[in-house]
């Protein structure tokens, strides 16, 4: 460990021999003052909202963050958020899971957008470029009575940067790494554009990643995948007047894997290439001062093509998927008085899966509708009431209702509570295809019999800001979620197959499920412009049928984290700390807690640019169970206009 410390000092003192050079004082002035400002989110109503105010629990991931994170992507982005863990899914995919409750239960969007289902019917949030994020909104709860099915867990919703009105913004990021052990070469080149041109503004991004695969075990397979990425993004708005106006745009993401799997005891190489683009159009208005009325059409598809050799004839073996989404939504909004604040919206979506070597082609439509009431009273209680009607092609039709209440106990103190129903309709994934994960060591059945899942969840918390020093925030919130006809992958006898067991598994409706916990979010402001942040999770899962853990969802997720501006010197640091315990396999097996340590530093060199340097996982955990990356030190190049 110290031979490895040693030979990546440079990571830290680069930035650090700099520090003579000027800083970047205005924008760090105009990066405090915004810190300061309370964060606005959109995703616990649909409606603009103070984020203490929101009756929800809402943990807001800022730009800021996300750099100082050294996030690449926004599974990285979310590494800290509580409540939150991260599945791997199908090799390497990224999937988040609130809650306890998995990672089909948890909604990701893209500014209110769903994207198209992914490979095996997954959304790999560990494709998605942070180079276009203006903030990241995790609410964790069931949002079933906005959003619909998929929303059980929770959201994570992804807000993209605004086109700027009058004046030109740029950045460029250009980012080099590598793996302390051999292998994982990286280079990652991004840039945004923007301006405002009288009544239309703009904004585009692109990134292009690659990445050399590694070898950690030194046993076949290798450990890492080469990857190949490139990722482009944007938006254009057209200002018909200050109250109506157009926006469009879309993104488009060629995303490569080349590394090998053991697949029926056959070492093969995997090349698999994943194509997502997306499409939208948007119109605005503001009819008085009180109404607003929101109309857009979106439309997502994602196509997969694997290509091994040797070549392995399976008829369970899925090497080509196409999804297709397309949804029609609006959104009325109006402010019947002080106290009443009126949501009505409807939505209709489409999904067609098309056919590959396993099953035909699979169409599903829903179609809702859903209204809120969000009632303020004495300037102190704050009640919200909204209720969803979801009718599915197949699975009929689901009411989804949630109350939430929000008061304040004084200027320090707030009390809120919610209950909210939800659910989730199969996928056609989970219906009808049979497939390999694990690099093919584990066998998943369908189950064309599955029903709907449904959850009825309750929390309670407490959320205070203390004038200790310069400023205590602590939010503490209990939860339970009780889930009918839970699916879960149930394992099967195994089969042995040459040298080693196939682990199968079948898709089926447990009958009933339990999760609940307790959440801690704490951040302290100290003098000298020190500040400490913590975020813990304690959860309980059962399968009520056998009275087991449910599987991948740690008992414990701890986070502390430290991050020190050295103003006159344009310097600022950050370190922090990710504890993960008492997980356990499905099988009855526990699997061994684990820890990782990250460290980031920062040196503004002038106006614009700044000079930054990190180290992922420090001290090298090495966990294969949770295919956790090895140490990783990178030096990057920030410039801002």
């Amino acid at each position: 460990m110290r031979q490895i410390l040693k030979k990546y000092t440079w990571v830290w003192i680069v930035p650090l021999c700099l520090a003579a050079s000027p800083s970047l004082a205005a924008n760090n002035e105009q990066a405090n003052s915004r810190t300061k400002l309370e964060p606005v989110v959109v995703s616990a109503t649909l409606n603009e909202q103070k984020l203490s105010q929101a009756p929800a629990s809402i943990e807001v991931i800022s730009q800021a963050q996300i750099q100082e994170m050294g996030a690449d992507t926004v599974a990285q982005a979310l590494e800290e958020a509580v409540g939150l863990v991260l599945n791997t899914e199908s090799g390497r995919a990224m999937r988040p899971s609130i809650r306890g409750t998995g990672s089909q239960h948890t909604l990701v969007l893209v500014d209110g957008r769903r994207l198209a289902p992914g490979y095996r019917g997954m959304t790999d949030i560990n494709q998605i470029p942070t180079i276009m994020i203006e903030r990241i909104e995790v609410v964790r709860g069931p949002s079933s009575a906005l959003f619909g099915s998929d929303a059980l867990g929770g959201v994570v919703n992804i807000i993209t940067k605004q086109a700027p009105r009058e004046k030109i913004k740029a950045e460029a990021d250009i980012k080099a790494g590598t793996n302390t052990g051999s292998g994982g070469q990286t280079f990652l080149p991004q840039g945004l554009i923007g301006a405002g041109l009288g009544k239309f503004r703009f904004l585009a991004s692109g990134s292009f990643k690659n990445r050399n695969g590694w070898e950690h075990d030194n046993e076949p397979p290798d450990d890492g995948d080469e990857v190949k990425q490139q990722y482009g993004a944007g938006k254009g708005v057209i200002d018909f007047s200050e109250n109506h106006s157009v926006s469009f745009g879309g993104s488009y993401n060629n995303f490569e894997r080349i590394g090998q799997r053991d697949i029926q005891n056959t070492l093969a190489e995997r090349d698999a290439t994943d194509k997502i683009s997306d499409v939208f159009l948007r119109y605005d208005g503001k009819f008085t001062k009180n109404t607003n009325l929101m109309l857009q059409a979106y439309h997502s598809e994602y196509e997969t093509d694997v290509d091994l050799n040797p070549a392995i004839k399976s008829p369970f073996l899925l090497l080509n998927e196409k999804y297709k989404r397309t949804q029609y939504e609006g959104r009325f909004n109006a402010k019947l008085n002080e106290m009443l604040n009126l949501t009505l919206g409807a939505e209709s979506r489409q999904d067609t899966r098309g056919s590959d070597n396993l099953s035909t082609e699979y169409d599903t439509d829903n179609h809702a509708g859903f209204g809120q009431l969000d009632m303020l009273f004495f300037d102190r209680l704050n009640l919200v009431a909204g209720v969803r009607l979801d009718d599915h092609s197949e699975f009929g039709s689901e009411w989804s209702p949630k109350m939430a209440a929000s008061f304040i106990i004084n200027p320090n103190l707030r009390l809120k509570a919610s209950y909210g129903h939800g659910f989730r309709a199969p996928t056609s994934y989970e219906l009808y295809v049979t497939a390999y994960k694990r690099r093919g060591k584990d066998i998943y059945l369908p189950n064309k019999d599955l029903e709907p899942e449904t959850t009825d969840s309750y929390e309670i918390g407490l959320q205070s800001n203390l004038d200790v020093a310069e400023g205590l925030d602590l939010e503490l919130t209990w939860f339970r979620n009780d889930i009918d006809d839970l699916i879960e992958a149930m394992p099967l006898a195994s089969k042995a197959k040459g040298k080693s067991k196939v682990k199968r598994y079948q898709y089926s409706n447990i009958a009933e499920a339990t999760t609940s916990g307790l959440e801690l979010l704490g951040n302290l402001r100290l003098p000298f412009n020190f500040t400490f942040g913590a975020g813990m999770t304690c959860l309980d899962t059962e399968n009520k049928d056998t009275g087991e853990q449910l599987p991948n969802q740690p008992r414990f997720k701890g986070n502390l984290n430290a991050t020190w501006k050295l103003k006159d010197l344009g310097l600022k640091t950050r370190l922090s700390f990710n504890w993960y315990s008492g997980q356990e396999d499905g099988l009855g097996n526990s699997l061994d807690d684990y820890s990782v340590v990250n460290a980031w530093v920062g040196k503004d060199l002038c106006q614009s640019f700044m000079l930054y340097a990190g180290m992922k996982n420090i001290f090298d955990t090495d966990r294969e169970e949770y295919n956790i990356a090895p140490a990783y030190v990178y030096l990057g190049v920030r410039w801002e206009y």
